[in-house]
Formats: structure tokens, sequence, C-alpha cells
């Protein structure tokens, strides 16, 4: 008797649960947006007969209910706690670092893939009749080894980027970051603790790395007027899933400059490299250049600038471009995820002193947009 009261208190709360979760599933309001996960949620799905035909409908449905689940953000993270301890420090393709810091997962090495993008660059440094540069940025996890216990040597980030120099053809020039990184002071410094992006720091020693084997010149670090933002949480702490992950601290590098700045896809331009106004936002990268656009213009107003650089780039170069702006006339940043032009043609209509490839690791390997500057 005992045991069936017992089991019939188990199946009276199991079934309170389950009626408690349909109702506030029912009765809350549904949002849109996941703040921590920097995504949006998935929309109502449409019952059409294609759609039920296709079995779209039922895939659909289960994405629209686990991503509108009561209490969501409490058992997603319960979840990465789980996959996390299961597998050590792997959760949601992030790794877990000694120190708390949150690490991309490797790429994947592919001779293919490097001798793919290699011959579109190769390709298209014979087009444009003129030398291309090649700027790859390592990856945090490959750098800072000593804080993934057992993980370091699945990152190849080395490999990758010896590969690339070794296809670079007789126009593209090849500039090696990855001594100047592995000989800072701190290189834990030039990476996030919650995001894959390189900080600040990180990029103004590869601006002035780059403008410096150019023949050009930045100014010097101690005369930036540094500005700190508090409450920072980026890629890696919105896929990881780990809330309890503490914020940290975006800087602001200005110069003092005065400069205009025009996207392709808008009318007017702005006289700031800063969109303060993105720093209230839950994703607050966008702080610099506004985030990612087909075409950034960004045009020195002091008249001794000079030179002209096109730098063909993934989102790293929000925040170095922005060095870059001190070093040039002119900077046009085009990103071929969203640019739809031929850029040999942007290239002879004017005439650029300099062009820079300039990639993360990940994004090298994983972008499929590069083929396109064949």
């Amino acid at each position: 008797m005992k045991n069936k009261k017992s089991d019939l208190l188990l199946t009276v709360l199991f079934c309170a649960f389950l009626g408690g979760m349909l109702l506030l599933f029912l009765l809350l309001p549904q949002e849109t947006f996941s703040a921590r996960e920097k995504r949006y949620l998935a929309k109502t799905p449409e019952m059409t007969a294609e759609s039920l035909r296709s079995g779209r409908f039922g895939e659909e449905s289960d994405a629209w209910c686990a991503d509108h689940l009561p209490g969501r953000d409490f058992f997603v993270s319960l979840n990465a706690h789980a996959l996390r301890y299961a597998n050590l420090q792997v959760t949601q393709q992030v790794y877990v670092g000694e120190s708390g810091r949150l690490y991309e997962r490797p790429v994947v090495l592919d001779p293919a893939v490097i001798r793919r993008n290699m011959e579109a660059i190769n390709a298209f440094a014979e087009t444009v009749g003129q030398d291309v540069d090649l700027l790859l940025v390592p990856s945090a996890g490959f750098l800072l080894q000593e804080d993934i216990r057992g993980l370091a040597d699945e990152y190849p980030d080395d490999e990758v980027i010896a590969a690339a120099h070794a296809l670079a053809g007789e126009h593209v020039r090849p500039f090696a970051l990855l001594p100047v990184f592995q000989a800072a002071a701190d290189p834990a410094a030039l990476y996030y603790r919650t995001d894959h992006h390189w900080t600040s720091l990180g990029a103004y020693l590869a601006a002035d790395f780059y403008t410096g084997a150019s023949g050009r010149s930045l100014p010097a670090a101690e005369d930036y007027s540094v500005t700190r933002e508090a409450g920072f949480q980026g890629t890696t702490y919105a896929r990881a899933c780990l809330w309890e992950t503490p914020a940290e601290t975006l800087e602001l590098w200005d110069s003092g400059g005065q400069y205009e700045v025009r996207f392709s896809e808008r009318e007017g331009s702005y006289d700031r490299l800063f969109f303060r106004e993105r720093l209230t936002e839950e994703d607050k990268y966008p702080v610099w250049l506004d985030g990612n656009h087909p075409l950034v213009r960004i045009r020195n107003l002091d008249p001794t600038a000079g030179g002209r650089i096109l730098v063909i780039r993934d989102s790293y170069a929000n925040c170095m471009g922005c060095f870059l702006a001190d070093a040039y006339r002119e900077v046009v940043l085009a990103d071929l995820r969203y640019y739809r032009q031929q850029l040999s043609e942007l290239c002879r209509e004017e005439g650029f002193d300099q062009i820079l490839v300039l990639y993360s690791v990940g994004n090298f390997m994983a972008d499929s947009n590069i083929v396109k500057l064949s």
C-alpha cells in the first residue's frame, strides 16, 4: 500500500508539473529575441499542406516549443552545465579554460579549403594587377594553450597560417602576425574572455605591426585616450549559456582625430568611429563602426593624411579599421558576406594604394565567400 501511495504521489506531481508548464506556456507572453543568446527565437510555425507534407511544420514546431519553453534560460543553462561536466571543458561548441575564459572550438585543418581560398586571393591579385597583402589573425585558443588542459593540441592555427603563406602567389604578400602576438607581454590581454574577437589592444598591435611594415605609423599607444565600458558579454558567452560567467570591459581608444564615415547602404555620413548608442544594447560589439556593413568608408579629415587602402575583411576589422584610419587618408572596408559587386571593378575605378585581406583563422576556414574574389 505504501508503494502505491508513493507511486500515486509521484504521478500527481509529474502531471501537475506538466500541467503547470502547459499553462505557463500558453499564458506567458512570447519573446522574440533572446538577449543572453543574442539571437532571434523561432517564430510560430505556419501550418500549410506543403509544410505538413514535407515535414517542415513538425521541425518548426519543435524549434518553436524549445525556444519558448517557460524558464528557458534556466533549462538552457542547466543543460550547458551538464554538457560541460560530462565532456570536461566542452559545452555548446565552446571550451571553458581553467581561468574561466571561454574559447571557440578549434577549426578543422582542411588543406582543400586553404588551397581554394588562396587560389581566389591569388587570382584577385592577378586581376587587379597589384600586390595584395594577407594578414591572418590567430585564435585565443591557440595563443593561450596553457589555459585549456589537454585540448590545446587541437588548435591548428599555426599550420593554417603556414599553409596559406606557402600558397601565396607572386603578388600576394603574407604578413606574419603570429610571432608578434606570441611575443606580447600579456597575450591574454589581446582577446576578450567572453568573445572570440580581439580586444582594442590586440587590434592596435596588429594595426601597428601592419602599418609599420608598410612604411606608415600610428600614434603611440599612450597617446590614445581610453574610455572603458563595463558590462560586455560576447559571442562565446551567448553560445556557452554559462550565465554566471562575469561580464568584462570594452576599451575605446580615441586618437582625437576627425573622420567622416559612410556606409554603402545608407544615405549621409557620420563624424565618428564609435557608435556609443550601441553600448545600450545587449550586443555591444557594433560600437565600432556600427557593426558589419557591405562597404564602409572612413575618411581622415587631417589634411596631412595620405594613402588609400582597401581592406577585404571579417568583423575583426571593425576595431582595427578605426586604428588604420589614423595612418591613411581613406580606409575602405569590404565585407564579402554582404558586398555583391565585383571588388576588382572597385579597385580599377578607385586605384587603392594598398589592398589588405584581413581574416581571423576561424573565419578564413569557415567563410565560403572568399571565393568571390576570383
